[in-house]
């Protein structure tokens, strides 16, 4: 990666990643969903609130659950829509490094979903070109062209929450 340059920092990571072949960038993405939706913290609001406790703790696992059951649902229509599936090795905020038991070639245009986390289920999507092929690793470098706001601000968030965990579990 010594030609690529970068100013975002990256992560090694391993994540499930989804894609799809398309004909041109200037195609309407796919996936459309909310990828990301700022994280709404209904547990401190039912805290806060004149509600008993009990029913607080209550509404707050069902949110939970619910969060859990949504994103088991919204797995099976992307990998319906996406079929080609990755394996995420890297990841910055302008791009990422995956494998694939399909062979692709450079320059091929995909749009992807990038599986952040399990729960909350937290995706991030983007179009973008496959920039080249490392044969030593089997890693496709794909840069992001066509990303929305929130989904590189979650990757960015993402990236950020890592490092920070790799900095304190370097201090222990």
């Amino acid at each position: 990666m010594s030609d690529e340059k970068r100013t975002f920092s990256r992560v090694d990571v391993r994540l499930k990643g989804y894609a799809r072949a398309m004909n041109s960038l200037d195609s309407p993405p796919l996936f459309t969903s909310g990828a990301v939706v700022e994280k709404r913290n209904f547990d401190q609001l039912f805290r806060s609130s004149k509600l008993p406790e009990d029913l607080a703790t209550f509404l707050s696992e069902m949110d939970r659950k619910l969060d859990s059951i949504l994103g088991i649902l919204s797995k099976d229509q992307i990998k319906s829509d996406f079929p080609l599936d990755i394996e995420i090795r890297e990841i910055s905020a302008a791009g990422v490094k995956f494998r694939s038991k399909i062979p692709l070639s450079v320059d091929d245009t995909l749009e992807m979903v990038i599986n952040l986390s399990q729960i909350p289920l937290t995706m991030a999507s983007s179009k973008g070109r496959i920039r080249g092929f490392d044969k030593e690793t089997e890693l496709y470098r794909f840069e992001f062209i066509d990303i929305r706001g929130a989904d590189l601000e979650a990757i960015v968030q993402f990236v950020f929450q890592k490092q920070r965990e790799e900095i304190r579990n370097s201090k222990l």
